[in-house]
């Protein structure tokens, strides 16, 4: 994910709480942008996504279906100020494809799978977002291993996108996501602390990502997910 989100991100987050009236075809869109813009991908709508030739290689900890077609069952919306958004659609199989838009143009596609997620108490989500010990495997770590959920022997190094190059770590970005269902009412509201990292899979030019993030939704419901994605072309989205 997202280079360009590296000066986006530093944009001050005001979201605002957005309510369906019911349910439109565009819910949980940015005002201005419609599933047109969006390769048709819409709430309660089926997508198929094509990574051609990623099974091939060995090192890579992403994998995908090429055959399938997914329901989109919640569509997410990050308002990064300075008319940046991120969308994001959550697939019925445990995986997200979101969108980076600018000045009402999308400049890239990134598919996530929520690699693992480890639910944490309260105690737990404070210690991880704000405490002094600031260990290598912690959010903001200038580099993370990680290893396969397939064969744990596998692993995967990434280094840190965000912040400081330099710095051993650097705090996590927050932002905040109001997400929508086919049942909303009205938006939930999830509070991210997020890092990005990333590293080239071995024998490609093709790069892996992994998103952490300290997630909150304000009723008393904290977990860390990992989620490990890759680049998606448009061309290679067919939502219907």
């Amino acid at each position: 994910m997202l280079n360009t989100l590296k000066a986006l991100f530093r944009a001050n987050t005001q979201p605002s709480p957005e309510q369906s009236q019911g349910r439109p075809v565009a819910a949980g869109l940015p005002t201005g942008i419609s599933q047109e813009d969006l390769e048709g991908l819409r709430l309660d709508g089926r997508v198929n996504i094509k990574l051609i030739g990623l099974r091939a290689h060995a090192d890579a900890l992403f994998s995908w279906d090429d055959d399938a077609y997914y329901h989109i069952a919640a569509v997410g919306h990050v308002d990064l100020g300075q008319d940046a958004h991120l969308v994001r659609f959550y697939l019925d199989n445990d995986t997200w494809l979101q969108a980076n838009i600018e000045n009402g143009q999308v400049l890239e596609y990134k598919l996530f799978d929520f690699y693992r997620v480890a639910h944490l108490s309260d105690a737990e989500f404070d210690k991880m977002i704000n405490g002094d010990d600031k260990t290598s495997d912690r959010i903001g770590a200038q580099a993370i291993t990680l290893a396969s959920t397939a064969d744990e022997t596998r692993t995967g190094t990434f280094q840190r996108v965000w912040g400081d190059t330099e710095s051993l770590w650097s705090p996590p970005v927050i932002f905040e996501e109001q997400v929508m269902t086919t049942e909303s009412v009205v938006a939930r509201r999830v509070t991210h602390h997020a890092m990005l990292y990333e590293r080239t899979i071995q024998g490609t030019e093709r790069m892996e990502y992994l998103l952490l993030s300290a997630e909150t939704d304000g009723e008393d419901s904290f977990m860390l997910v990992q989620n490990v994605g890759v680049d998606v072309a448009s061309v290679d989205i067919d939502a219907v």
